[in-house]
């Protein structure tokens, strides 16, 4: 059984420092971005991430690009 992984569109999501909680425990929120086109390389997801993250509030902690892919048995 032969499979095809058909690439999708994916999701950049940026992870945001709101402060700290009772303990001091840093309280983190993420924030989505869908449709993300595979074609896009990293470094353009970094940079669109960044001046996004820029606009938010609060301090960027981290940016995680996610891809999906269809998986499709080939006959």
């Amino acid at each position: 059984m032969a499979i095809q992984a058909n690439e999708m569109e994916g999701r950049l999501t940026v992870a945001l420092n709101t402060g700290v909680d009772g303990e001091g425990n840093p309280i983190i929120k993420n924030k989505s971005f869908s449709r993300v086109k595979p074609a896009v390389t990293g470094e353009d997801a970094y940079a669109v991430a960044s001046g996004l993250s820029g606009l938010q509030e609060h301090p960027l902690v981290s940016i995680n690009k996610t891809e999906e892919y269809e998986l499709v048995e080939v006959i």
